[in-house]
């Protein structure tokens, strides 16, 4: 990969979709959901598959390796027939969730992929980026599961911070190793800082007023926790090229 945005944003983008996706077939597997909240999370699963597509399109340009790209079209075909398919269903009824499972497995695969080529940070981008992006998905449903109000922006918000420390000891490591000087990756540091920093301030402020969690609201917490990923991933590239 190249240093360009598509190069960038390609990882973070994949592995928020894919971890939004397995959240929200969690919750409707065990979550307690009338007929109507149901349908509704069962539709926002189109907005991971699009935001699955606009990756895998970033990964063209970013020239990923063919294989793996081959397996996201797989995985994006599946995903999107099933939604699409679903979309036909009048009233309230949506599809078992045995018709999401193949491409929930394909997108699984393709993560895990993704993985062997970031290692360990990437666990805590998806946790980060993919419980945001669940959260506004559901929230957008008009969800009565409070619980996720809550554990959803903590469990979120532990994933950025732990990206952060876990790209901070990475870059110790890589200056002693190297002898090399890091001091032109200080900015994109604080920029990362700063917007996990804003985007937990914004992600938490309803829990903290006490007050109804509305889309708006978690939109910008999206925004800046998919800045504070995208910002990493390049701080990772520039790690891979200080030490080779």
């Amino acid at each position: 990969m190249t240093e360009l945005l598509p190069a960038r944003l390609f990882a973070p983008l994949a592995l928020t979709a894919i971890a939004a996706l397995g959240l929200l077939l969690w919750v409707l597997r065990n979550g307690d959901l009338c007929p109507g909240q149901r349908r509704r999370i069962s539709d926002g699963l189109l907005s991971t598959w699009a935001v699955f597509g606009l990756a895998l399109m970033l990964g063209v340009e970013a020239a990923v390796p063919a294989p793996l790209l081959w397996l996201g079209g797989l995985a994006l075909s599946a995903g999107l027939g099933s939604v699409l398919y679903q979309a036909r269903l009048q009233g309230k009824r949506s599809l078992p969730l045995s018709w999401h499972t193949p491409a929930l497995a394909l997108a699984v695969l393709y993560g895990i992929w993704i993985m062997t080529i970031m290692g360990p940070a990437a666990l805590l981008a998806a946790g980060a980026g993919g419980c945001v992006f669940a959260h506004l998905i559901m929230v957008r449903a008009k969800h009565r599961l409070q619980a996720f109000n809550t554990l959803l922006p903590l469990v979120g918000i532990a994933s950025a911070v732990g990206w952060l420390l876990l790209l901070l000891v990475q870059a110790m490591v890589a200056s002693s190793a190297a002898q090399a000087d890091m001091s032109h990756l200080i900015v994109p540091f604080g920029q990362m800082s700063a917007a996990i920093l804003l985007g937990a301030i914004t992600w938490l402020l309803p829990l903290m007023r006490k007050e109804q969690t509305r889309p708006p609201v978690i939109a910008v917490a999206v925004l800046l926790i998919l800045g504070a990923l995208t910002t990493g991933q390049g701080i990772i590239w520039q790690l891979s090229i200080n030490i080779s």
